[in-house]
């Protein structure tokens, strides 16, 4: 009786280590081209800032930039691990005056390509700065934002500033200076 326990016993935890393996390496996958895990529980935080998913070994932890009801993919941090990893995000905190500085140094930079610049300014009534490019497209505002973040701060820093919508895109005409006088 004791061997047909401990038979049972083994053949139901081999179930579950070969379950826990299968949907591991699954949603590993689906975390890597991030897309939301399918074989765990899904636990969010009281204040919807930390979203936990618990599967059979393991556990994702995701930090949404908006809500946790928001596409999985736009979040602001993700981490895969087992039950007993920590993941506790670090805070980004950016003022209006430092992405003003980060623009003011593209501006000043002499290898920049200005064809599409125009100027940029705070406007303090909105807490936004805005920058006025003569062609405002979607590709051509992603261009000025790859340009500005890329090369001092990384896409912590950027997403930071486009989640907080800290610049406002507007179309611009081109400044001309006019020597011509008569």
């Amino acid at each position: 009786m004791k061997k047909k326990i401990l038979i049972i016993i083994g053949i139901i935890l081999a179930i579950l280590v070969i379950a826990g393996l299968t949907t591991s390496y699954a949603d590993s996958a689906r975390v890597r081209n991030g897309v939301e895990p399918r074989f765990t529980i899904k636990i969010v935080s009281e204040d919807g800032n930390k979203v936990t998913y618990l599967g059979l070994g393991y556990k994702v932890v995701r930090y949404p930039s908006v809500s946790p009801n928001e596409p999985y993919k736009n979040n602001r941090g993700v981490k895969y691990g087992s039950w007993f990893m920590k993941y506790e995000l670090e805070e980004v905190t950016i003022t209006l005056e430092d992405v003003e500085r980060k623009i003011s140094e593209y501006f000043g930079r002499e290898d920049v390509d200005r064809t599409n610049l125009a100027t940029y300014y705070i406007d303090e009534k909105q807490e936004v700065i805005v920058v006025g490019l003569i062609d405002d497209s979607k590709e051509k505002q992603d261009e000025f934002m790859h340009n500005v973040f890329s090369s001092c701060c990384g896409s912590k820093y950027r997403k930071y500033v486009e989640s907080k919508s800290m610049i406002k895109f507007v179309k611009s005409a081109p400044i001309t200076t006019s020597n011509n006088k008569k």
